[in-house]
């Protein structure tokens, strides 16, 4: 027994001088391990709501994955056992890797957000094994329009490393995500706050022991937008996820109510990190949901321009009210072969120019194009903010184009195609040619229209609100334009032409105006999507869905004090009649069962 335990005494003085002596630097580098760590404590997201305080944006509770590379030995190794164990994504080890290697040591890299129930179950059952790996809880952006709402409000993302690259350091401390389109992307430095914080006390493992909280992160601002949150999911609901877009304005003060491009995406899909599969599948879609139509698309505006032209050759006299032509279905210029077809190929006969408008005469604006020359329609169309940015709210808007002989021999290296010719003249009479403009410009000048020549710049955001005190400041309308407001009869004349367009005998959209309890001003276009040939009889069904004609409807209501304005564009649908008016209808009625003044709702009852 002696023997015994003075040899067991041995073994024992012998592992406490092992300890000791050999292994004491690798024990004091443990030590070392509890240290304190002075980490960022991220702001709350500010929220956005709606023109009725319903909320479109939120923020909810979430919880995410993060490693801090100083307390992981192995990286590839540890990341590899996350994959391992179904917690990680193995698609996305290599990129952490190298996000590890451009992050400093002690900032926590963020390897996997919008964990479920079931991933935090798996990993707190194998989180000894994973050294600087950690799960921590966050605010997380939701969406609850989804879809509808996605090109106007946008959508937020994990910072990327091109976002590190590009950002201030201090700024973006303990913020995870940033704004990447739509509002989000406008309003960025007002939602997103300043990162508070704190003093972290942790073990040898980097688990937290105990925190002290040094400043409070501020919150980002609340956004009160002009949009109606049931107009915006009944214009998508509308379009059916056909191709297209819908812009409602409030033509009082430039606030868009609706803003829809379809087909869309989910915006949530975002947050959470969309994997490389799932992005390339949508981005190679062949109907680009990603691409915003109602700000970028450029479209001709077919005979939804005529309005504008016919109150510009009113005002600087190419016309009277009542000159008349004689539409016989054709038009041709002095000298030359071509025939310039009408829509109606039989023609309308006598022609003023209410009729001209009212039945989407071709010929009437074929021969006013001429008269007017290109400068006239220059000048036409631009004075209704064709041609530039409208200056709405949002990155990435297109200008469109207003041809002129200037631009053509700008953006024309062959001698031949530089030169203006007078049939290009002629087809921009009736909005073809190279005349685009955008779904967001159409909705603005249709507005200029229905305020008699006022015109403003329109805006998403009405108000930015203060999160510590709720105190609102208001982003007052712009006013871009005033066109001739002391021409009364001219405005009356180019106005009722469009309440006949819709609810005279022989209006283009006269079946939509029969089903309608209140009066609208309104105008049907068809687009070409490629030039046809003369002797062209083709039977539109029988064309490639993708070559048919583009269906548009402008309106604005109710006619006397409207109190919205709309564009709608529904790509290859066909006459502007059909699809676009369908969808305008519905949704005029929408908006204005709610929004309609007093005394058109008792003139309705």
């Amino acid at each position: 027994m002696a023997f015994l335990l003075g040899l067991l005494s041995l073994a024992l003085l012998a592992r406490l001088g092992y300890l000791q002596l050999i292994q004491h630097g690798y024990y004091a580098r443990q030590a070392l391990g509890n240290q304190v760590q002075g980490r960022k404590v991220p702001p709350r997201r500010g929220i956005i709501l709606d023109r009725n305080g319903e909320v479109v944006v939120a923020n909810r509770a979430g919880f995410r994955l993060i490693l801090v590379p100083e307390q992981v030995d192995d990286m590839a190794g540890t990341l590899g056992r996350l994959a391992h164990s179904g917690i990680l994504k193995r698609e996305d080890q290599s990129e952490l890797v190298e996000s590890s290697r451009r992050s400093q040591p002690f900032e926590a890299i963020p390897i996997r957000t919008g964990l479920s129930d079931e991933l935090i179950a798996r990993f707190a059952v194998a989180r000894h094994q994973f050294t600087g790996v950690d799960i921590e809880g966050l605010l997380l952006r939701e969406y609850p329009l989804g879809a509808a709402g996605a090109h106007g409000l946008g959508y937020v993302s994990e910072v990327s490393a091109e976002d590190k690259e590009r950002l201030e350091p201090e700024e973006y401390a303990g913020i995870s995500h940033l704004g990447k389109t739509g509002v989000e992307s406008s309003y960025e430095d007002y939602l997103r706050g300043s990162a508070g914080s704190e003093r972290v006390v942790t073990n040898a493992h980097g688990r937290p022991l105990s925190r002290t909280r040094e400043r409070e992160p501020e919150p980002g601002a609340d956004l009160l937008l002009a949009i109606d949150r049931n107009l915006q999911a009944e214009a998508y609901a509308a379009m059916d996820s056909r191709r297209g877009a819908v812009v409602a304005i409030d033509p009082n003060d430039g606030g868009v109510l609706a803003l829809v491009s379809s087909p869309a995406f989910d915006p949530n899909d975002f947050v959470v990190g969309m994997d490389r599969e799932a992005f390339a599948e949508l981005s190679r879609n062949i109907d680009r949901p990603m691409f915003n139509r109602a700000v970028r698309g450029a479209y001709p505006p077919g005979s939804t321009i005529k309005p504008m032209l016919a109150f510009t050759a009113l005002t600087a006299g190419h016309r009277d009210a009542g000159h008349t032509i004689n539409c016989r279905g054709s038009f041709r210029l002095s000298g030359s072969s071509r025939l310039f077809r009408d829509w109606k190929r039989e023609g309308h006969g006598a022609m003023n120019l209410h009729d001209a408008i009212a039945q989407s005469c071709d010929v009437y604006f074929y021969q006013l194009a001429r008269e007017m020359n290109v400068e006239g329609l220059h000048e036409s169309l631009v004075q209704f903010g064709f041609g530039a940015p409208t200056g709405a709210d949002l990155i990435g808007e297109a200008a469109g184009i207003v041809p002129s002989r200037a631009w053509k021999r700008a953006n024309f290296s062959d001698p031949a195609q530089r030169r203006w010719f007078p049939g290009d003249t002629v087809v921009a009479g009736i909005g073809q040619g190279y005349l685009t403009v955008t779904p967001l410009q159409l909705a603005q000048a249709v507005a200029q229209l229905a305020m008699r020549g006022r015109r403003y710049k329109p805006r998403l955001v009405e108000a930015i609100r203060d999160p510590a005190g709720g105190s609102l400041v208001r982003m007052p309308p712009v006013q871009t334009g005033t066109l001739a407001p002391e021409a009364v009869e001219h405005w009356s004349t180019v106005v009722d032409s469009m309440v006949a367009v819709v609810h005279g005998p022989l209006g283009t959209a006269r079946e939509t105006g029969a089903g309608l309890d209140f009066r609208i001003a309104g105008k049907t276009g068809t687009s070409q999507v490629r030039a046809m040939p003369q002797d062209d009889e083709e039977i539109p069904e029988e064309v490639e869905e993708r070559f048919r004609d583009h269906s548009l409807f402008v309106a604005f209501a109710p006619v006397h004090d409207p109190v919205i304005a709309l564009a709608v564009i529904v790509e290859n649908a066909g006459s502007g009649s059909g699809a676009a008016a369908e969808v305008a209808s519905r949704l005029l009625e929408t908006y204005l069962a709610g929004n309609a003044p007093p005394d058109l709702v008792a003139r309705a009852q």
